[in-house]
This record gives structure tokens, sequence and C-alpha cells, in this order.
């Protein structure tokens, strides 16, 4: 019996030997926690050394901001929380050199002093088998998708991830108030997850609800490059992918038995254009056989900065 997988899913390691990970979802949705862990686990499982893994923040690639942008930023009227606050030609520019093993400097971002250095990586950091990109808009730009192998989104509850905000920011050093944390969740975060981060869900190869607690998709995406990888260290092997092999974790977890094998429908638990992954396994409710809600469509765009202090952060038309 074969899977169904995404079509757009890569199943090969790329010629340049680098297997980019992209990892997108809202603020505070435990996008670095879950990179994390998955390095961990792709070391503990020996796909890739400690050498070989390199993971990317998107808000180190943050523009440089002008004096009027540094003035409203000190008066909480500078949006980050949006796509033109980000510096993609610089990512891309990045992203471009390690797949091209080309030595590059690596931006800083300093939210204290609103300002970007750079940094260069440790020469065993120069060439990675495996980079990791995490980041709010990770898959809003289609350059930066055409530059990934793997496109991953973590699915975290609007609520939760208000709480984690709200954690998060009085845990800090000098922290904000709750007054200030919640106003600027209203006022920037929240509509930026509701008109740009939540649409490029359809982007993603695999959905991933729950974030880090789910042990289930931090272990399938690791089998699936620790598959790519070990074939690539080891041409001459006759060791069969795990994608085809009918006894591998991706066919335990997501096949069922059918008495039509030859269907041209895959199971409704086979993987989707967008897999949703859970520890209980099943689909994303959503027609297997349908593609029609996977059209593209254009994404609404705002301006970067609210007009004044007392203004919410509000659609405004092209």
């Amino acid at each position: 019996m074969s899977i169904s997988l995404p079509p757009s899913f890569s199943y090969t390691l790329p010629a340049s030997n680098v297997f980019v990970i992209g990892l997108a979802g809202g603020a505070d949705s435990g996008k670095e926690a879950f990179c994390r862990v998955l390095i961990e686990q792709l070391q503990k499982n020996q796909v890739v050394d400690s050498s070989k893994a390199l993971l990317l923040h998107l808000h180190d690639f943050y523009r440089e901001l002008t004096e009027d942008d540094r003035v409203r930023a000190a008066n909480g009227l500078y949006n980050f929380d949006h796509p033109d606050a980000f510096d993609w030609d610089l990512l891309a520019q990045v992203m471009d050199d390690l797949k091209e093993r080309v030595a590059t400097k690596f931006p800083k971002f300093d939210f204290a002093t609103k300002s970007r250095s750079y940094e260069t990586r440790p020469k065993d950091l120069e060439s990675p088998s495996v980079v990791l990109l995490e980041g709010i808009f990770v898959l809003y730009s289609q350059r930066i998708r055409d530059r990934l192998n793997m496109k991953l989104f973590v699915d975290v509850d609007d609520d939760a991830r208000l709480v984690n905000r709200v954690a998060r920011k009085v845990a800090e050093p000098s922290p904000d108030s709750v007054d200030h944390i919640l106003t600027e969740y209203i006022r920037f975060v929240k509509p930026a997850f509701d008109d740009f981060i939540q649409p490029t869900k359809k982007w993603a190869d695999i959905i991933i609800p729950r974030g880090v607690e789910n042990i289930t998709a931090i272990e399938l995406i690791t089998s699936h490059a620790a598959d790519l990888l070990g074939r690539q260290q080891q041409p001459n092997s006759t060791r069969p992918s795990r994608i085809n092999s009918s006894s591998t974790v991706l066919q335990e977890m997501l096949s069922t038995p059918t008495s039509n094998a030859s269907s041209t429908c895959p199971s409704p638990r086979s993987l989707s254009r967008t897999a949703v992954l859970n520890s209980a396994g099943g689909n994303n409710g959503s027609d297997p056989c349908s593609r029609s809600s996977l059209n593209s469509s254009p994404i609404p765009r705002k301006d970067v900065l609210s007009g004044s202090t007392d203004s919410l952060y509000k659609p405004v038309p092209e």
C-alpha cells in the first residue's frame, strides 16, 4: 500500500546537501522551543552532530530602523508584527550563502537598542547539513518558501499564545506592564496573526497542533530527515526508504486498511496537501480529494506603522 504525500513535499536531499526546514506560527506559539527539541532529536538519533544543525531566527532579520522609526518604537507605535518590518533580501541572501556553502555574516537584532549587528559563526557551522528557520512570517514570502525543503506550521490556540506572551514579558529583566502587553497584543499581534500569519497555514506541508507537546510530529519529522540524510551519506545502501516501506512510522500512524487499494482517491487518513498531525492520528477534517481550498489567494497588506497613539491597527486597502 502506498502513502499519499503532499505534492509540494521535497522527497530528496537538495543538490547542495543542505536540508532547510521552515517553521511558522503565531507569536509565542513555542516555535523556537520546537526547533530546539527537533535538533536534540536529530542529534540523539545521530542524524547530525551539533556542528551540522543551524537554527536561524526570523526576528534577527528586522530592517534597520531610521531615527523616526526609533521614536515610534519608543512610543509603542512601530509595528514589528508586519511583513514590511523584515529585510527579506538579506534573509534570501543568507539562505543562498548557506546552500552554496559560502561564508556569510549572520544578523543579530538587539531589541533593547532596536539596532542590528552582524556576527560570524564558528567555522564548523559554515557547512550545516540541516538549517531550521523559525519565525511568524517564515511561510509568508514566496521567495523564502521556494528555498525551503520542508514547511511546518505550529498551530496553538490564541488564548494559550496570549498567556505565553504575558508570562514571557513579565519575566523579562525590564518587564512591561500587563496593560502595555495587552494593548500591544490588540493593536499589533492579534491583527497580524489574523491577516498575515494564519493565511500562510495553507502553504505548510505539516501542521503541528500543540507545538512542542506534539511528540508524534517531532518523531515523524526526525524520521524523514534521518531517512534523507542517511541515504545521502550511504549512497550504496540498499536500505529502503521509510516513506515507501510498509513498516514505517509514517504508515503506522497515517495508513488504514482499505479494500480498494487501486482507488485514485487516498484514504482520509493519508497525508493530504496539508497534513495535520496529532498523537491520536486522524485527518484535518477536509475532503482529501478536494483541492479547491488550496488555491492561492492574495494576503492583505497594512501600513507598517500605526497612525497615532490611540489608533488601532486596522487594514488599509492597497
